[in-house]
């Protein structure tokens, strides 16, 4: 009998030992599966959420997503190129010159200025995207690489500013700028009102304590972080319980000016002061003690002390009709105004305009410095009417044009709005009428 005959013919008995083996076997593995099911049905409730709950107790952690770019922020220090600053980023030389040569048509980056923060990007894999430079307060250039052409593409782009008119008010208790300060705005403030009220008002020798003002201004906001001042819209001043207010208004030639409540407007010919905060220190006198030459001579004008570099605004629209050193008066500058007035600006550090340019009231024309006879930083400031000199804090300027009869309705209308808002400011200036 072969062998495979003898496999098919086993005995009875060890056939139902392997049958009972088998069944055994299956009886256990049923027997785990019921167990595990009754686990997930007592722990997950129906068949139907187990899904469900597998996703919420065991979920698929995604890999963290890297930034699409890297961004570096620098700042330009002294006497630092654009070439030396980007070459310390790790820009190759080539590209450095290839960023400043597609941007000149729109900006010389050879006038970078020192401190200013400038902004370099880079892909992921660590390749230039874009530069960006804030040229003034107002627009910044960007240069980015285009990748569909694979070139360099200059732009000049503006900040996008959100610009808010906010309240601002305050009694004086030192000085107007202390007081400023000590509310929490800016000195640029201090300026604005200086420039609006020049005329009526020396914000050194008349301010007092107790004066006060209120004002509507708007403030620029960039990403959500106060950045500069706009305009004043609306303004009022009491000055020695006498009370001046000013309303911003597109003149007739388009121009802004600021004019009183009966659209009278608040520029006069002459400013009161050719700077804008300083301290008179010597009068308009006939026989004065000269405190360099010790013997008694006129002295034809008005010292003001100030620091050395102050600006110096012309009094007046005029042309200017000499500058340069003039011996004792030091650095000078001379303009001659309409109605036969010259203005004199004598001892500057710096002069900032040249003979026979035309200025206009409030330019800077030079600094104030200690040139010539002088025994320290000031301006000595002078007027002459015909010829003759006349004391400057006696001139007698007459206002600028009011608002036209043609736009009167509009500027009313404007005035009446402004004016209701500048009575909701603070409850602290209720006595301001």
């Amino acid at each position: 009998m072969d062998e495979r005959n003898s496999c098919k013919r086993a005995s009875p008995l060890n056939f139902l030992g392997q049958h009972l083996c088998a069944a055994l076997s299956f009886a256990v593995v049923f027997i785990l599966f019921a167990a595990g099911a009754t686990y997930l049905l007592l722990k997950h409730g129906r068949p139907g959420h187990w899904a469900n709950s597998a996703r919420q107790i065991l979920p698929v952690s995604a890999a963290p997503s890297l930034p699409e770019f890297r961004e570096i922020v620098g700042t330009f220090e002294k006497r630092q190129t654009i070439a030396y600053a980007l070459a310390k980023q790790g820009l190759s030389l080539a590209l450095i010159n290839q960023i400043i040569d597609c941007a000149r048509p729109i900006y010389n980056l050879g006038k970078i200025r020192e401190g200013q923060s400038y902004w370099l990007s880079f892909t992921r894999d660590g390749y230039f995207r874009n530069f960006r430079y804030p040229v003034d307060d107002e627009r910044y250039l960007t240069v980015y690489h285009d990748e569909a052409r694979d070139r360099l593409v200059p732009v000049m782009k503006n900040f996008a500013y959100e610009t808010r008119v906010e309240p601002v008010s305050a009694v004086i208790n030192n000085s107007l700028f202390s007081t400023i300060l000590e509310i929490g705005e800016r000195d640029q403030l201090a300026l604005g009102l200086a420039d609006i009220f020049g005329s009526d008002i020396d914000f050194y020798t008349d301010i007092q304590k107790g004066d006060s003002f209120k004002v509507l201004i708007e403030k620029k906001y960039l990403n959500g972080q106060f950045a500069k001042y706009g305009a004043i819209q609306a303004a009022a001043f009491k000055n020695k319980q006498k009370l001046l207010t000013g309303f911003r208004f597109q003149d007739e030639n388009g121009k802004p000016a600021y004019f009183g409540p009966e659209g009278k407007s608040l520029k006069r010919s002459f400013l009161k002061s050719p700077l804008k905060f300083a301290r008179i220190t010597s009068t308009f006198s006939l026989a004065r003690w000269h405190p360099i030459l010790k013997v008694l001579r006129p002295h034809l004008g008005v010292d003001y002390a100030a620091q050395v570099g102050t600006p110096v605004q012309a009094v007046g629209d005029g042309v200017v009709t000499s500058c340069g050193n003039s011996g004792g008066s030091g650095n000078m500058v001379r303009i001659r105004h309409s109605g036969r007035y010259e203005s004199m600006y004598l001892h500057l550090s710096r002069i900032a305009v040249k003979s026979g340019a035309r200025v206009s009231q409030g330019q800077v024309i030079g600094y104030v410095g200690s040139t010539g006879l002088s025994t320290g930083p000031h301006l000595d400031f002078r007027v002459l009417h015909n010829g003759k000199p006349v004391n400057p804090l006696k001139v007698i300027s007459p206002p600028g044009a009011p608002v036209s009869p043609r736009l009167f309705g509009s500027f009313a209308a404007l005035r009446d709005k402004l004016n209701d808002q500048l009575r909701m400011t603070n409850n602290e200036l209720n006595q301001m009428p």
